[in-house]
């Protein structure tokens, strides 16, 4: 129907809905929709999709649905303008549909069958995913053929929400009654009531904008609130976020304050969703199942991931951010704005997008609310006084979360023995009036990757100390430090104070040991409860001291550390690490002087990355290389430790045979005592003797002579780094052929390595021969790429040098996790092998930026030391001639 006829029934000069306009060029962007709530002389919604630069309309009486077995009655109507889709306000009796008009919602969608929406329609069968505010996923409106006896012209559709993530069975269109645009209710809109510019809301202020805010956080409560001026909100099973908004460039801070908007590409889309040049969101970041339920066991998966295998892990589990509140806007802080004109304001400037979602609020009953997401699977919800200040850092009583799969924080404590491999359960402790306290154990939920993984998080934290007071009487545990936290889904708390049926959920990253305190239920909060000074007083009685502590206030533990840069001030420090004394010398001597790294900054990054370096070091003898004034001064070469070491550092005597005796008597032998770094503080010690680099063995005390793994070394002979990497690749897949797993890792050099482990029964001979039968296969297969000679003037240049060589007694490589002596501080970093791709560069993994990595993604070479291959089961696999 042309534009015509939407001008014949309407006088411009005495309606507010605007006139058409000249149509403009065809933009490059995806086609808009809205919904329009019409109360005229009968209550109805308005479809209009944009196709051909008019709106194509649809009057739906009953409104549309996100339930895929309802299917409204849509009856086809004149085409609108385009500057119609924003349209709101009252059309004055005497007009053409005289009423109230609400922008119920807006957005964009996408044709999904690939043919011009215009012959769709044409045909009667159109079929299109909207993202709207309140409007998501597949839709499609069909032409019904005429029924007998009728007479009008115009024509009945039906609009049927197709099943997909977004729908939602029983969904009601009445519980969604404010506009997308003001969030006035119908009546409001009716009596040209229009909300208060940003300059006039009550509690705002002129203000630059904060650099940093601490979350709001919610009070648990047992039972949805009493009376009326509560919104109700779903409570997502995701992580935290803060988001800031300026000019242009997007911050995202977890709930600890870390940094994390590059795990998160897909949320970029913030900024252009979001109408404002300045802003900061709260708002909580998610994974969905395929019914649109968040769990937090999906979201795992993103955390611990950061650098080139993010965009391959956000393919698989992609996240949305769900905003539910604004604290600064443009030049005003809202923080003392009531919360329901905080939404308001959100809600106006955000258009919501994939990624991009606003947490929609219910004026329900709280009762209603629960049975709805106990249907729906959810873990709670939140309720919220509709006057509430957002009280930054603190825990209030005007935010409650009502529970259905009750959940805890807790501190893994220990871990007990079980039939199975790693740990039988994890022993849980609480913070409760200041003092961990014995929580119970929990050993379902996890499988053998994940237990793996805990288990190898543990070990570097073993200690002989039990962390929880009082000391629970159980048998068989090996205690560890309280730094790691969990979360854990349970039945209920017993009388003593132990979860009852406790289920393993994941850990949690994001929130410090000092967060896991006990939450206990709150009791409904009165209608007439306070606010202010009593909310803040309610809210630090409900939790003990150790609950106040503020995330982000100081820095997060990091696993395993005791010092920070910071207390390593001045020329010498001394501190107790592991209960020995050590004392810091020189430690302003600068080791990288093109950087400017000192010794202190070599000694603070090997006290924060010693969790993960440890295990790989642990009973193998260590060939120290010792830099005393930096990496471009004179360096020497230390096997036997002298007497003067501290008793407590553990030394392993080993007989060798070093050179022919003059004369040509036989080959002497000298005992070297090898240093083993088993734990922190001989690991600190030898990096304040300037060893700047960890080189050790192969193989541990105990089988020294049997290899862990088989290592594959790719060196440069005058070639650029993309040719490692295609080696590297080219490798993987012949071991692959070999049914055999292997591990990357940039050397922090221009090559790279890759182990193979191995079950410590083979002797570095046969390590050594499968490594140069490797070496030939991959020689067969692209002779262009490598060389192998051990002479290095007979190498090919412009090749990759596979060597081989290096699997021998005594031989020793460079350990992941540690620094290298070369400009710019790199790290020998372990890469998942998506990440071995073109653009790979290893000086990315530096000493500023590697402990980020290593938090994020977890230790990458933990099956490394798992061996479990052996060899002549691989050699079966292959035909070889």
């Amino acid at each position: 129907m042309p534009l015509e006829e939407y001008s014949r029934k309407r006088k411009f000069s005495a309606t507010p809905e605007p006139a058409p306009s000249v149509p403009a060029e065809p933009a490059e962007r995806a086609p808009v929709f809205c919904v329009q709530r019409h109360d005229a002389s009968r209550l109805h919604y308005d479809l209009r999709l944009e196709v051909n630069g008019v709106l194509v309309s649809w009057a739906v009486p009953k409104g549309p649905s996100m339930d895929p077995s309802r299917k409204a009655l849509a009856v086809h109507v004149e085409d609108h303008p385009l500057e119609y889709g924003t349209f709101e306000g009252s059309i004055p009796e005497g007009n053409y549909g005289s009423g109230s008009v609400m922008l119920w919602d807006y957005g964009t969608y996408e044709v999904l069958d690939g043919t011009d929406p215009k012959r769709q329609i044409e045909r009667g069968d159109f079929k299109f995913a909207l993202h709207g505010h309140k409007l998501q996923g597949a839709f499609a409106i069909v032409r019904m053929k005429p029924r007998p006896g009728t007479r009008t012209k115009q024509e009945e559709w039906l609009l049927i929400k197709k099943p997909d993530e977004h729908a939602i069975k029983g969904w009601d269109v009445e519980a969604f009654n404010h506009s997308v645009a003001t969030q006035r209710t119908q009546e409001e809109i009716a009596a040209g009531d229009l909300p208060p510019a940003l300059d006039e809301l009550p509690g705002v202020k002129k203000a630059t904008m904060p650099h940093h805010l601490e979350p709001m956080l919610a009070t648990l409560g047992d039972a949805p609130p009493a009376g009326a001026g509560w919104l109700y909100e779903v409570k997502w099973d995701g992580v935290r976020a803060l988001c800031y908004i300026d000019k242009g460039k997007l911050q995202i801070e977890s709930r600890n304050g870390n940094r994390c908007e590059e795990q998160y590409p897909e949320l970029a889309a913030l900024v252009a969703a979001v109408d404002a040049k300045q802003a900061i969101l709260d708002g909580e970041i998610a994974v969905l199942d395929e019914n649109g339920i968040s769990h937090f066991a999906l979201i795992q998966h993103r955390i611990h991931v950061k650098g080139s295998s993010v965009p391959t892990v956000a393919a698989a589990f992609p996240a949305r951010i769900f905003l539910f509140d604004l604290l600064y806007l443009d030049g005003y802080d809202l923080r003392d704005v009531p919360l329901v004109q905080r939404k308001q304001q959100l809600s106006r400037i955000v258009r919501e997008e994939e990624s991009v979602r606003l947490s929609a609020s219910f004026e329900s009953t709280g009762e209603k609310m629960l049975e709805a997401a106990r249907t729906l699977g959810l873990e709670g919800i939140v309720a919220k006084r509709e006057t509430s200040r957002y009280e930054d850092g603190r825990r209030s009583r005007a935010w409650l979360k009502l529970k259905i799969v009750s959940t805890q924080e807790l501190v893994i404590a220990g871990f007990t023995k079980g039939e199975r491999e790693y740990f039988g359960a994890l022993v849980l402790g609480v913070y409760d009036e200041g003092k961990l306290r014995h929580a119970g154990q929990v050993g379902t939920g996890f499988d053998q990757r994940m237990m793996k993984q805990i288990h190898t998080r543990l070990e570097p934290l073993v200690t002989r100390e039990c962390p929880l007071t009082p000391k629970p009487k159980l048998k068989d545990v090996t205690w560890v430090r309280p730094e790691l936290v969990c979360e854990v889904k349970f039945h209920e708390w017993t009388g003593d104070g132990v979860l009852r049926a406790p289920v393993f959920v994941g850990l949690r990253e994001d929130k410090s040991p000092k967060e896991a305190v006990r939450e206990r239920p709150t009791p409904p909060a009165e209608q007439n409860g306070g606010q202010g000074d009593e909310q803040h007083t309610a809210s630090a009685s409900a939790s003990s001291s150790s609950a106040d502590v503020k995330p982000g206030v100081a820095a997060r533990p990091i696993p395993g550390a005791t010092l920070a840069a910071s207390q390593l001030s001045g020329k010498e420090a001394v501190f107790e690490v592991d209960s020995h004394p050590l004392k810091f010398t020189n430690l302003d001597k600068v080791f990288y002087p093109a950087e400017r790294y000192t010794k202190r900054d070599v000694i603070s990054f090997y006290d924060r990355v010693s969790p993960w370096l440890l295990p790989h070091l642990r009973a193998r003898p260590l060939s120290l290389k010792r830099y005393p004034n930096g990496i471009h001064a004179e360096y020497f070469f230390q096997k036997d430790t002298p007497d003067y070491y501290p008793a407590w550092i553990v030394r392993e005597p080993i007989l060798e045979h070093t050179r022919s005796e003059p004369g040509g008597g036989g080959r002497a032998s000298k005992t070297n005592h090898y240093v083993l770094a088993n734990d922190r503080a001989t690991l600190l010690y030898l990096a304040n003797l300037g060893c700047i680099d960890q080189n050790p063995w192969m193989s541990r005390v105990g089988s020294l002579e049997h290899p862990d793994w088989v290592l594959i070394d790719l060196d440069p002979v005058e070639c650029e780094f993309a040719q490692i990497v295609e080696a590297a690749q080219l490798v993987r897949h012949i071991l692959e052929r070999f049914h055999l797993r292997a591990y990357p890792k940039t050397t922090g050099g221009d090559g790279m390595h890759i182990y193979i482990p191995l079950d410590p029964v083979y002797t570095y001979e046969q390590a050594r021969t499968f490594a140069e039968l490797v070496a030939s296969l991959a020689v067969q297969e692209a002779p262009d790429l490598f060389t192998t000679p051990r002479s290095v003037v007979k190498r090919k240049k412009n090749r990759v040098y596979f060597d081989w060589m290096q699997i021998a007694t005594g031989k020793t490589v460079s350990a992941p996790y540690v620094l290298r002596a070369y400009d710019g501080a790199p790290v020998a970093t372990p890469l998942d092998w998506p990440e071995v791709a073109p653009g790979l560069d290893p000086k990315q993994f530096h000493i500023r930026n590697a402990i980020e990595r290593f938090e994020a993604v977890g230790d990458l070479f933990a099956p490394v030391l798992s061996g479990g291959q052996r060899l002549e089961e691989a050699i079966q696999h292959v035909k070889l001639g």
